[in-house]
């Protein structure tokens, strides 16, 4: 039952607040978030998808749905909040992508789709949100084909973005105790977000998402065992990232960016798995 109740908890943050924000050009949007979050693109880039099905699991507003079928990838986006999968599908048809790109409403946990039915699959920044991470990577591993690529970002523990986390989760707690109300800095911030708002919904993130979970390197390698392979990177410690959230460090991003690239992998939040079933 609790984890019934927090599954219908997220499905209505990411329905109030889809991820990246609200944007008036779809395209802005792409532009917007490939310059925040390379890192997603770039490791993409290297791979072939040339007439792959490739499923994306928790698509959120289609980022990498809509991003693919460029190499000549079939798309196929799951997503529990159905305001993110309108935005998805509305995006396609800007872009013209609408003959390559399906989209469903799924649970993450459970796919609704057959096994072995996928040649790739792809989930950024969805499974440390869901109850269970575990059978969330199981049901990726289920619906891949062997010989398989998948492509996950979890956030990483132990380093200075996940202690400011669990710190303003913390903070947010705390405030909810003192007004008697449920999400009450997260209220605020969203009375406050504004169309093509280029800090997006990191700080809504933070404040208000029903699950967060961080996992280290060695909890990753465990929780992906069924796979044949697996290579881990880490990135985006978040300073540059600062400057967004934080105008008063704008005149530092450089510094920020450059800060970012000396410390990636000791101290790089998101991980990127690339594993081969």
């Amino acid at each position: 039952m609790e984890s019934t109740h927090l599954k219908k908890a997220g499905q209505d943050f990411w329905d109030a607040n889809p991820c990246g924000g609200n944007w008036n050009n779809y395209a802005d949007f792409l532009a917007w978030i490939q310059r925040i979050e390379p890192y997603g693109f770039e490791i993409t880039k290297q791979h072939d998808w040339g007439g792959k099905r490739v499923l994306d699991v928790g698509c959120g507003q289609g980022t990498l749905i809509n991003y693919l079928p460029s190499f000549g990838a079939i798309m196929f986006g799951a997503d529990m909040s159905l305001a993110s999968l309108r935005r998805a599908a509305a995006g396609a048809n800007e872009l013209g992508y609408s003959d390559v790109v399906h989209v469903a409403a799924a649970d993450a946990e459970i796919l609704p789709f057959r096994s072995e039915c996928f040649d790739a699959v792809l989930c950024f920044g969805v499974l440390h949100h869901t109850p269970d991470t575990q059978s969330g990577i199981e049901e990726l591993w289920r619906v891949l084909k062997p010989g398989g690529l998948a492509i996950v970002m979890l956030y990483r523990s132990g380093n200075p973005k996940w202690w400011m986390v669990r710190l303003v989760r913390c903070l947010s707690t705390l405030t909810d105790h003192i007004t008697g109300k449920d999400h009450t800095i997260s209220y605020w911030l969203r009375k406050r977000q504004r169309f093509d708002n280029v800090s997006g919904t990191a700080l809504l993130e933070l404040f208000g998402v029903p699950v967060l979970k961080g996992f280290s390197n060695k909890q990753v390698r465990e929780i992906f065992h069924m796979f044949s392979s697996v290579k881990i990177t880490n990135h985006q410690p978040g300073f540059r990232r600062l400057a967004d959230v934080v105008k008063i460090l704008k005149p530092f991003e450089k510094s920020l960016r450059w800060f970012d690239q000396r410390v990636m992998q000791m101290w790089g939040f998101y991980q990127v798995i690339q594993a081969i079933k």
